[in-house]
């Protein structure tokens, strides 16, 4: 064998690779009363199962790809054969009330007629039926002409065989035909359903990677043992374990870390002032210089974008930043009382402003921790100013009563 003939044989592996990959991809998809099957009654099959367990909807599905994707053509190998297989398939269905006849594939949909016809069956039976004859008129008179070393066209036995089918049995198929066609990657679909459920875009490359390798974990098991790879809903969500890799990929720590690069990176304009924020009415008052409060005020506006960032990024939620607030304003409590314990109401305005630096300085050097992850500093500030601002905190022990 050449080189190139083994490259092409290796090729020919992506189709079932491609099987699999859409079969994930409809698992993702599946619903409570639903089961999905792998090459027992199609290459892939879903069953909607009703409340008394008989099958609601059947949808058989047969899977298509190809290397090269092009268009399908009206003299489409795969279309014919796999139109012929499932006339064959019929008879052997199990009971079921709706059925739909599905082609998967990765090629485009063309403009010639047979193509065009099988977009719209429903409204096209005659002219299917029709077709599907002179098609095989055509091919009939052109083996006619060949010499008996020709070889013959091997499209001819699968359209021979759909032309001698009754049209009743042709008419039961195509009212219930369906193309499928997609030329995106598939790689590329299984990451946009994962990331509908909510999964961060900077986990969706290990998702799907754990999702595959635990899907060819278990389809290899049921094989070995001689089982059907058919799969429940309850299977695929807790015994293959997909409901607790999503859990894994949503738990992804946030980057708090990032901060100091978003802080450090961050264009300050010229013109920048928090002059009529509250933060600033409460700093201002216990002598703190204009400079500093700009500083502060960066933290606070950073802060608060950066952990909106975390939130859409799905690894750091509201009620968790509510939590970190809340932590955080007991924090500065014990700091507070700490500051004022021995000032009273009778004590001058240079002992009241001295305590009231304190409580500021120490706040502004305490850590804030979400779990146990501890924040960079100029982030904790930001969440401190914040609160300030709100107000939730003050740093004067009159606070409340003044601001």
């Amino acid at each position: 064998m050449k080189h190139s003939d083994k490259i092409a044989a290796d090729k020919t592996s992506l189709g079932f690779e491609f099987q699999d990959f859409v079969y994930i991809e409809k698992l993702i998809e599946l619903k409570p009363e639903q089961t999905l099957g792998l090459e027992l009654y199609d290459d892939i099959h879903l069953e909607t199962v009703a409340k008394n367990g008989l099958i609601e909807d059947l949808l058989l599905v047969q899977v298509k790809h190809s290397v090269d994707p092009g268009n399908i053509t009206d003299r489409d190998i795969d279309l014919w054969k796999t139109i012929d297989n499932w006339l064959k398939l019929v008879q052997d269905l199990p009971s079921y009330r709706t059925l739909t006849f599905q082609l998967y594939t990765n090629k485009s949909l063309n403009n010639q007629a047979f193509v065009s016809l099988l977009k719209a069956p429903r409204q096209n039976i005659q002219a299917i039926l029709d077709h599907i004859k002179k098609t095989d008129q055509e091919i009939s008179a052109a083996e006619a002409k060949k010499k008996p070393a020709d070889s013959p066209n091997p499209l001819a036995k699968y359209v021979k065989s759909i032309s001698q089918t009754s049209d009743e049995k042709l008419k039961f198929l195509f009212e219930r035909f369906e193309f499928h066609s997609d030329s995106s990657s598939i790689v590329t679909r299984i990451s946009s359903a994962l990331r509908q459920l909510a999964i961060p875009v900077s986990r969706l490359e290990d998702t799907r990677k754990h999702l595959i390798g635990a899907f060819k974990e278990s389809k290899f098991s049921r094989i070995k043992k001689g089982e059907k790879v058919v799969i429940t809903f309850d299977d695929f969500r807790t015994n293959m374990g997909f409901d607790r890799i999503i859990r894994s990929a949503r738990a992804e720590p946030a980057d708090f870390d990032r901060f100091v690069d978003v802080y450090y990176n961050y264009q300050r304009p010229d013109t920048l002032s928090f002059i009529n924020s509250k933060f600033h009415d409460q700093l201002k008052d216990i002598g703190i210089g204009e400079e500093e409060i700009v500083d502060r005020g960066v933290e606070m506006t950073l802060a608060e974008q950066f952990m909106e960032s975390l939130q859409d990024a799905g690894s750091f939620s509201a009620s968790e930043n509510s939590r970190l607030e809340n932590k955080a304003v007991s924090d500065w409590k014990l700091l507070h009382n700490q500051s004022h314990r021995n000032i009273t109401e009778d004590d001058d305005d240079v002992a009241h402003q001295k305590a009231s630096q304190g409580c500021y300085d120490q706040t502004m050097r305490h850590l804030l921790k979400a779990g146990d992850m501890e924040l960079p500093s100029n982030l904790s500030c930001g969440k401190f100013i914040k609160l300030s601002n709100l107000p939730r905190i003050g740093w004067r022990k009159n606070w409340q009563d003044k601001f």
